[in-house]
């Protein structure tokens, strides 16, 4: 059974990591719920959107059943997230729910090495290490929770979202 998870790593240089840390995180406002735990920037361009299309077409090659979906589909949202020390959106939760019932994809950017990452229900754990991208699904199979920095270290990642088209594709 495929458990339709793609980790890619080295696919943004440390420079580049640094460099959007610096350019979003003086726009970061608090997320409106204390429990999800850190402060963020709803990106409406990007620069490096060439580079994860290329990261989605390398999973629509790995897990070809994706395109067989009904409706079309196409990356909608990007978020840069701060996760002060100590902090982290650590109840166990997916990405598909009422409130967001269109998304079938995540992607994650890790923008900081850490000691810690995306720890999965089954207890699989993506490792946060800068310039990583990690694409799973957003339903139920694949809940999971944030881990926090045991070296009380601040975290930087950005998170994004595939989804039946509704609105507009992310520029």
């Amino acid at each position: 059974m495929k458990n339709f998870v793609m980790i890619e790593e080295n696919v943004f240089t440390d420079l580049e990591c640094l460099g959007l840390i610096e350019l979003y995180k003086r726009q970061c406002t608090k997320a409106d719920k204390d429990y999800l735990g850190y402060n963020y920037f709803d990106i409406t361009s990007f620069n490096f959107i060439d580079r994860l299309n290329t990261m989605i077409d390398k999973y629509k090659t790995k897990f070809k059943e994706i395109d067989l979906t009904a409706s079309k589909w196409s990356m909608t949202s990007l978020r840069f997230k701060h996760f002060e020390p100590e902090k982290s959106f650590n109840s166990w939760h997916s990405e598909h729910s009422l409130t967001y019932p269109y998304r079938i994809l995540n992607i994650q950017i890790y923008l900081t090495t850490h000691n810690c990452g995306t720890e999965f229900y089954d207890s699989t754990v993506i490792k946060s290490k800068q310039g990583t991208v990690a694409l799973f699904p957003a339903y139920f199979t694949h809940t999971h929770r944030g881990q926090v920095c045991p070296n009380k270290k601040d975290r930087y990642l950005i998170t994004g979202y595939l989804q039946f088209d509704q609105k507009g594709n992310l520029e």
